[in-house]
């Protein structure tokens, strides 16, 4: 008989890594990110759901290993009806054959000391007070987790058999997974997806034998389930779920271009406020010491000072309008960020920084007292595009870009600042969301976060 999961008793963690900055030779995985939203918006959905939202957690790809692993403790422990861990991304296997799920710093040289250990995965899962316990793994060799679960002929002799366990894996123990060009899911979560759509509650071990009938018509591996005693009653949807609306075409790049008459008339309703601000000073200061000295003679300093600031103002416009490029040009595509520069004298200039050789990158506001916030548009057009680059990448120096030269002695770099191309901060993340994956950070605290060399004074 199928039973629901305790929404107030239950937890899950989803975890989807689809960027590896420290193993270059572990593909991207793009879908995995949608896989993970996908599957949150099905397990909390208001009225098909299974779980609370605050009570099923995505885990940061971009966090360490450890507070990965942190997350899945903290939900084992909490759990008393369900505990779900989902798993998405690259599964490597040591030379004794332990597999080790990849995260965001992996090396995959190295997995035994820096990805998540499905056996002390295991740990977590069978010293949790939930009555039942689902681990679902979408990578290659995953169906090596069975035997870490069921323990019979496992890796860890004696580890094993945890009763009230639901395993389910994307292939098996010697086999790849498969994550299609140009689909919006992996293979096994897309079909995994589609199961929890299905018009009546199917439990796990019908959700399970939906998705292999789904991949063996596709000719893909069949994948790998476990159960012990009645986990595989469980539910995990309420009936079905409005579909997903359906993935824009993607693009090949973005662009983001502004010609020399466009920064002008932007650099001119840049400077109304300051100037505004001048001309109450200049007109002001004289009509208060005329009143003060009851002297009206102070007031022939504001057409003296006046027009004094107005030749100044006007000769510091000239001078930076005829700086201005003719035409600038930031381009964000599936390679590389490409910065054109279309001079009328001093010819042309290209700047161009493949993803390969991006750690992250992000949108910074300026450095502290370089451009006054008050001044809203001047102080936003001022944000940097900024990127953190891997040891050993040739950059040109960006100090004195109102940029902390804390930063820059942490290997980041300013692209450029994003108002010179007409472009606003969210217009550039969501470019960057298109094709930079897990690099994209998107405030202040992401850069704290992935970086703990960072200090918020640098900011």
């Amino acid at each position: 008989m199928s039973r629901f999961p305790d929404p107030a008793r239950s937890r899950a963690v989803l975890i989807g890594v689809s960027h590896f900055p420290e193993s270059p030779e572990l593909a991207d995985l793009p879908a995995v990110r949608e896989n993970v939203a996908s599957l949150w918006r099905r397990l909390t959905n208001d009225t098909t759901g299974v779980l609370e939202p605050g009570h099923c957690e995505i885990a940061d790809p971009a966090s360490s290993t450890a507070d990965i692993g942190r997350a899945i403790s903290k939900a084992a422990a909490e759990a008393s009806d369900m505990l779900l861990i989902y798993y998405a991304g690259h599964g490597l296997v040591d030379d004794r054959g332990r597999l080790y799920l990849a995260t965001n710093a992996t090396r995959a040289d190295a997995p035994k000391y820096s990805a998540l250990g499905v056996d002390l995965l295991r740990e977590d899962l069978g010293g949790s007070g939930a009555a039942a316990r689902v681990l679902v793994l979408d990578c290659c060799f995953s169906g090596r987790a069975i035997e870490v679960m069921t323990g019979e002929d496992g890796l860890v002799d004696g580890q094993l058999s945890i009763a009230g366990t639901y395993t389910m894996t994307s292939t098996s123990a010697n086999a790849p997974s498969y994550a299609l060009a140009g689909e919006r899911y992996t293979a096994f979560t897309g079909a995994l997806l589609a199961a929890l759509d299905s018009p009546r509650p199917l439990t796990l071990d019908e959700i399970y034998r939906s998705v292999a009938a789904e991949l063996q018509s596709r000719g893909l591996p069949r994948p790998r389930q476990r159960a012990t005693d009645t986990a595989g009653a469980l539910a995990l949807a309420r009936g079905p779920a409005e579909p997903d609306s359906p993935p824009t075409d993607p693009v090949d790049e973005v662009r983001f271009r502004r010609d020399r008459a466009t920064a002008k008339t932007q650099m001119k309703r840049n400077m109304r406020k300051p100037l505004g601000i001048v001309s109450m000073i200049v007109v002001g200061l004289p009509v208060l010491f005329a009143g003060l000295n009851h002297d009206a003679s102070w007031l022939w300093a504001i057409p003296v000072y006046g027009g004094g600031c107005a030749a100044v103002m006007g000769l510091i416009t000239a001078l930076v309008g005829r700086s201005l490029p003719m035409e600038t040009e930031l381009v964000i595509d599936r390679s590389a960020i490409t910065v054109h520069l279309h001079r009328s004298t001093a010819g042309d200039g290209t700047l161009r920084t493949p993803w390969k050789d991006i750690s992250h990158v992000g949108v910074l506001p300026p450095k502290r007292g370089s451009v006054n916030p008050k001044l809203t548009q001047v102080y936003e057009g001022n944000h940097l595009l900024v990127v953190r680059l891997r040891p050993d990448v040739p950059f040109h120096s960006t100090r004195g870009m109102r940029f902390s030269d804390e930063l820059h002695e942490l290997g980041y770099r300013v692209i450029a600042t994003i108002g010179s191309f007409g472009a606003d901060k969210e217009q550039i993340l969501a470019a960057l969301d298109q094709f930079a994956g897990d690099r994209v950070l998107h405030t202040e605290q992401e850069f704290l976060a992935r970086d703990p060399r960072i200090q918020p004074k640098m900011f």
